[in-house]
């Protein structure tokens, strides 16, 4: 984590052969955006790296631009306005059937106390908790049906950093068959539902009941947003629209080639199901240049398919 004297946050930063990747926007108050992007481009000249940020958003895009990096669309991430949640009409008649329907296979939903796992990690609760969602992490992850390993898709921590982040679970017969580990957006008053686990063997609406009783919990504490997280590759931009770059046409022209081992339909299909109001394109950024672009998506290919 790269971190500056006198600014708060950080940006998470790692080195893949040539290339210094840095995950997302900066932890950080968007005010001190451009302060961690010239730090990681300073760290690159030292390193004899390029830098390459992704995916981040269109406001962190424009800073880099700024800074003389290029930057491709790789997809979109829809936001939930809580204010309009739940759904009115057809959207959410579904998202009610579906949460009654997981009542009635005898699916308890629930945010997690704070007081288990968070508060004492060393009580034999909380280790029986760890252990339990350790269990269904390694179980979804088992469900993949994608031959490639997709690492930095399907990279999953829902215990990392739990002092800042809330935890809804889903429990059928006693069982732990579903967990939401949400984490806050910052400087956004909103919340990232990062890790959505379910086992397979649940009720099949276990999940859209967990993930309504997570937005009904964070629109009842006041909060404005949440997102689900990106869909690489999505598909809510027309090719109409001029600003569709030539380095972005290529990238989706990958995505017949990838939807046999991941299932980009799918996963736009479920997140569209809770009405996002809005859509945000998250992006790549690099420098200009070939090399820089040869290199960091050969960066960017060996993280998702090795994870590093």
């Amino acid at each position: 984590m790269l971190t500056l004297p006198g600014v708060p946050g950080g940006c998470g930063v790692q080195q893949v052969g040539g290339v210094l990747m840095a995950a997302g926007e900066p932890l950080a108050p968007v005010w001190a955006w451009s302060a961690f992007a010239s730090a990681v481009l300073t760290m690159a000249r030292q390193l004899r790296a390029v830098p390459c940020f992704a995916p981040v958003g269109s406001e962190f895009a424009a800073t880099l631009r700024d800074l003389g990096l290029r930057s491709v669309r790789l997809g979109s991430t829809p936001y939930i306005h809580l204010h309009s949640w739940p759904q009115r009409g057809d959207a959410g008649a579904k998202i009610r059937h579906a949460v009654n329907r997981a009542a009635r296979d005898g699916v308890d939903v629930q945010e997690q106390s704070p007081s288990l796992g968070m508060a004492d990690p060393t009580t034999p609760a909380a280790q029986h908790w760890t252990r339990e969602v350790e269990t269904l992490s390694a179980h979804w992850l088992g469900q993949r049906k994608a031959s490639v390993p997709f690492h930095w898709i399907f990279e999953v921590q829902p215990l990392s950093h739990p002092h800042v982040k809330r935890y809804f679970e889903a429990r059928q017969g006693g069982r732990l068959v579903g967990l939401i580990a949400a984490s806050p957006l910052a400087g956004r008053d909103g919340w990232y539902l990062e890790d959505v686990l379910q086992d397979s063997r649940a009720s099949s609406s276990a999940g859209t009941a967990l993930v309504a009783a997570a937005l009904d919990a964070l629109r009842a504490d006041g909060f404005r947003l949440a997102t689900l997280g990106g869909i690489p590759l999505s598909t809510t931009r027309g090719w109409e629209d001029a600003e569709v770059t030539l380095p972005e046409r290529l990238a989706y022209a990958l995505r017949p080639l990838l939807s046999g081992v991941y299932s980009f339909q799918g996963l736009e299909r479920f997140k569209r199901r809770f009405g996002p109001a809005h859509w945000e394109d998250e992006y790549l950024a690099l420098p200009s240049g070939v090399g820089a672009w040869v290199r960091g998506g050969a960066a960017l290919g060996r993280l998702i398919l090795r994870g590093r």
